[in-house]
């Protein structure tokens, strides 16, 4: 009898943990683009867990949307660091997030980091095109469409 009420509090307990990240996910749903504040709660190797100052929500920044730098899994420390820049994000920092996404079945709320997503917007309005001059003579001619090569005798389908 002790097992069984036991396993039936750990059901209720899960249902319960469930429906709260449901209604956290759905109040969050029309609130993408908007900015927040959090903590980092936790952090990976895959990326950093922030929970929201104001709406005790909690969501995660993937290290794929990091863009501006190869971030490394300092385990000792608790920190993700990066290569070239330096910048740590470490376990128990206050940073400012932008809400990217929110998947309803998967329960999940993407998040990413403002001032990385601010410079990545920058580096995009600037200029992307290389600074060495094309080779002269050399003019790439463009392939033939999917109609063109159905038309030969002989193509391939």
């Amino acid at each position: 009898m002790a097992r069984h009420t036991s396993e039936m509090e750990r059901r209720a307990d899960d249902a319960e943990r469930e429906l709260l990240q449901w209604k956290k996910v759905k109040f969050m749903a029309d609130k993408v683009g908007d900015e927040f504040e959090g903590y980092l709660t936790g952090v990976a190797a895959f990326g950093l867990f922030i929970e929201l100052i104001e709406h005790f929500v909690e969501g995660m920044v993937h290290v794929s949307t990091m863009a501006d730098d190869y971030y490394r899994f300092v385990e000792g420390s608790h920190a993700l660091v990066g290569e070239n820049t330096h910048k740590s994000y470490r376990l128990g920092d206050k940073v400012k997030v932008q809400l990217i996404r929110v998947n309803m079945e998967e329960r999940k709320i993407d998040l990413g980091l403002a001032e990385i997503l601010e410079r990545v917007r920058e580096g995009e309005r600037g200029s992307r095109r290389s600074k060495s001059a094309p080779k002269a003579g050399k003019r790439r001619t463009q392939r033939p469409g999917r109609r063109e090569r159905q038309g030969r005798k002989g193509g391939r389908r």
